[in-house]
């Protein structure tokens, strides 16, 4: 072989081999994986109401000061709730943020003058009712199971629509002896936003039969356990 030539194959040679070294490596590892779907999770449109995009859910338990109730609700919203001589009034609302599920809130009243429904039903529908007082307009009852809401409590669903965009739901029904009014009230056009934190409230919620029926004389002394106001079981305050 020429002198001159050996040189150039070796020069082509260390090339050749180069190229197949680099061809045949493995690609490198994906470092932060978990980084990467965790900026994911966070950038998720459908957690507005949450900017980190975690949930954290709360528990609320009643029994605590002999108030018949249990549920979990996020972060995002807040709770009060006590006993007055009617019965017994949680609201779960929204924390305030300057829009229109300000006004929103999942409503429980356990009143002491009625065990069924049917014994609600006067003070909702009828004349002077919950629906008339607020002006609302009634779409729909439903009695028996619901396939919507399929609480073992609900007997009841009626469905209603009020001024400037507002929905919701009354569910009416009975637990170990006592009428269970929840009151689901939000605005229209943020109807995916509040179904999102109310149905935590909803298949969360829990009731201390220990605790039921609600008598007048059964009733906590303690009017209130946040704020030292009662909340009324009209479902408006």
């Amino acid at each position: 072989m020429n002198h001159m030539q050996q040189p150039y194959l070796l020069t082509l040679l260390t090339s050749i081999t180069l190229v197949a070294a680099t061809a045949c490596a493995p690609e490198a590892p994906d470092k932060e994986p978990a980084l990467q779907s965790l900026q994911q999770e966070s950038a998720d449109p459908a957690e507005p109401i949450s900017p980190a995009g975690s949930r954290v859910l709360r528990s609320y338990d009643g029994t605590a000061f002999r108030y018949p109730i249990r549920a979990q609700y996020p972060n995002s919203m807040e709770v009060d709730g006590g006993c007055i001589g009617e019965g017994c009034g949680f609201s779960f609302t929204f924390v305030p943020r300057g829009h229109a599920l300000d006004d929103a809130e999942v409503h429980v009243f356990l009143p002491t003058a009625a065990s069924s429904a049917r014994d609600l039903e006067p003070s909702v529908t009828g004349p002077n009712g919950l629906i008339e007082r607020a002006g609302w307009t009634v779409n729909d009852i439903e009695s028996g199971r619901s396939e919507k809401f399929p609480h073992d409590w609900v007997e009841t669903v009626i469905s209603f629509s009020g001024v400037r965009g507002q929905s919701g739901y009354i569910l009416l029904g009975e637990t170990s002896g006592q009428a269970v009014q929840v009151l689901l009230k939000y605005p229209a056009e943020m109807a995916e936003a509040y179904w999102r934190d109310a149905e935590i409230v909803l298949e969360s919620l829990e009731f201390e039969e220990e605790l039921l029926p609600l008598t007048s004389s059964s009733l906590p002394k303690i009017a209130s356990q946040f704020r030292g106001q009662p909340v009324p079981g009209s479902g408006l305050a």
